[in-house]
């Protein structure tokens, strides 16, 4: 699914214009970017939860190589499922 699928359920399923749910998603997407930024956890009721974590430099190799090659330390996003999504993947629902 990408962003304008995204838009086009919004627009389908509530009473907006088509402009309105474009609106309504990147509103919602600056909002999680705005969090995650911060170093705050965004709590998703029944969805699951992002969070920002510190990652270690570590020693990895070059896929192509096999030479050892440093990665540098640096911040990742978690995404843990919550156990209602979990469910439903599992389920197929």
């Amino acid at each position: 699914m990408t962003k304008e699928d995204l838009v086009n359920c919004i627009w389908e399923k509530m009473n907006v214009s088509k402009k309105e749910s474009a609106e309504i998603v990147e509103q919602i997407l600056l909002n999680i970017k705005d969090v995650l930024q911060s170093g705050d956890k965004l709590k998703i009721g029944g969805f699951g939860v992002f969070e920002v974590r510190e990652r270690k430099a570590r020693l990895g190799r070059n896929p192509k190589t096999g030479e050892a090659a440093e990665i540098k330390s640096g911040h990742t996003i978690k995404f843990k499922p919550g156990k209602t999504l979990r469910q439903q993947v599992a389920d197929g629902q």
